[in-house]
C-alpha cells in the first residue's frame, strides 16, 4: 500500500511541476536547441555565436553578425548598401576573409557601385596587413605622369580605367582627371600586384577583418557550464541558454530542474 501510495504521490508531484510550467520555459528550451544549432553554408561550417543566420534565429547572435546563404553555396555579410562574400571566419582569432560581391565576377560589372569599401566599425575593422586599392574609371585614354600606373578593361571606347595601391606617387592626378572611382581593400600580400596574378583574382582573395566579440570571454564561461551563447534585446544583450529552460546573464547553474523532475519517478 505504501509502495502504491509513494508512486501515485510522486506521479501527482510531476503533474503538478509540468502543468504549472509557462510557455516562456518551453520557448527557452527551444531557444537552447536552436542555438545549439550552428550556420552551415558552402564550405563555411560550424559558425556559432556571435552569428546568426540559416537555421540560427535571431536570438542566437548580434544583428550585426548576421549572415546569408547564397544559392546554398558560400555566405554573405551586408555592410550598408554593399554585400560582401565571406570567404573565410576564424573563430579563434576573430578575423573573417571577406570579398566584395560586386566585384567577384569582374572590376567592372554592368551596373557596378562606385562606392568606396566601408564596414561597420562599431564590429569590424581592417587588419593591419590590408591595403587600399584605388580603382579609377572613365579616365582620359592618355594621362600624363603614369608610370607604375596598371590599367584593366571595361569595353567602353576612348576611356580608359587604372587601379594602383595606396603608395602611388601620381594618383591625385588620376583623380583629377578621372570621373569615377572606388577604393578596395585587398589583402597585403597582394597589393603590390605582380602581373602573374592579375586584379581580378586580387579582388577575389579578399582582405582581413577583425571581428568584436566583447562577451568572447563571458561566452566562454557559458559554454563551460554547459549553457549555448545567445542575444537579448535589452539594455543587457548577452544571455546564457541554458539545458534545463533557464535564461542567465553570465552562466548556467550546475543543477538543472530537468534532472530534478525526472528523479521523482526513481
Amino acid at each position: 500500500m505504501n509502495s502504491h501510495y509513494l508512486a501515485l504521490s510522486s506521479l501527482i508531484t510531476l503533474f503538478f511541476f509540468l502543468t504549472i510550467l509557462t510557455p516562456s520555459y518551453c520557448t527557452a528550451v527551444e531557444r537552447f536547441v536552436e542555438c545549439s544549432i550552428p550556420f552551415d553554408c558552402g564550405r563555411i561550417k560550424n559558425i556559432s555565436y556571435p552569428f546568426l543566420g540559416g537555421d540560427r534565429p535571431d536570438y542566437c547572435g548580434f544583428p550585426e553578425f548576421k549572415l546569408g546563404c547564397r544559392g546554398d553555396e558560400y555566405p554573405i555579410i551586408s555592410f550598408e548598401e554593399l554585400e560582401f562574400r565571406v570567404l573565410n571566419i576564424n573563430q579563434s582569432h576573430l578575423i573573417m576573409t571577406i570579398a566584395r560581391l560586386d566585384l567577384l565576377n569582374g572590376p567592372c560589372p554592368s551596373t557596378p557601385k562606385f562606392v568606396n569599401t566601408t564596414l561597420d566599425f562599431n564590429n569590424f575593422d581592417y587588419q593591419p596587413t590590408d591595403q587600399n586599392l584605388t580603382l579609377f574609371y572613365d579616365c582620359p585614354s592618355e594621362v600624363s605622369g603614369l608610370d607604375g600606373a596598371k590599367n584593366f578593361s571595361c569595353g567602353l571606347d576612348n576611356t580608359a580605367n587604372y587601379f594602383v595601391n595606396e603608395s602611388f606617387t601620381g594618383i591625385d592626378e588620376l583623380f583629377e582627371k578621372c570621373h569615377r572611382h572606388i577604393r578596395v581593400p585587398v589583402l597585403g600580400s597582394t597589393a603590390l600586384i605582380n602581373e602573374s596574378l592579375g586584379l581580378q583574382k586580387v579582388l577575389n582573395q579578399g582582405f582581413d577583418v577583425d571581428y568584436h566579440n566583447s562577451w568572447a570571454i563571458t561566452c566562454l564561461g557559458c559554454g563551460a557550464s554547459g549553457g549555448i551563447c545567445g542575444f537579448n534585446s535589452s539594455s543587457h544583450p548577452f544571455v546564457c541558454l541554458c539545458r534545463d529552460g533557464d535564461q542567465q546573464p553570465l552562466f548556467c547553474s550546475s543543477k538543472y530542474a530537468c534532472s530534478f523532475l525526472f528523479s521523482l519517478l526513481d
